[in-house]
């Protein structure tokens, strides 16, 4: 009887507020590197919305944040739930924006990386002081 994988840590770190993204990413990346890349360590769902529309949106604007064991962890993440395909299947699914609680598909919603809540394309003002708004 094989074991339950742990469920997913990297979630955790990246839905706690308590310091800016980049550093919640940088130290997810650290604990997955120090954990042997286990893949555990990984994100999925809303905290790797939040992360791979990060660093599109870095890539988009020519300021790459991430450097090689960040874009390995985002490939690793990527990967691990489906590639393109897994992609294609999350942006389907459906959330409702924090703003003003109407329901949107993922690919047509944006995520505020200071609190990680949804929010849609009528949203004026950051959501949280300092944070951007990706997606």
């Amino acid at each position: 009887m094989t074991a339950e994988p742990p469920p997913p840590q990297g979630n955790r770190r990246l839905l706690d507020p308590a310091r800016p993204f980049p550093e919640r990413v940088a130290r997810l990346v650290r604990d997955w590197e120090d954990d042997g890349r286990a893949r555990y360590r990984l994100v999925d769902g809303r905290p790797l919305l939040a992360l791979y529309c990060w660093h599109l949106d870095a890539a988009r604007r020519g300021t790459t944040e991430d450097d090689r064991a960040t874009a390995a962890y985002i490939a690793a993440a990527f990967a691990a739930n489906g590639g393109a395909d897994g992609w294609d299947l999350l942006l389907r699914e459906r959330a409702d924006c924090a703003c003003h609680g109407q329901s949107w598909r993922l690919e047509n919603i944006s995520v505020c990386l200071g609190c990680l809540r949804y929010v849609c394309y009528s949203f004026e003002g950051p959501c949280c002081p300092g944070a951007r708004i990706v997606g």
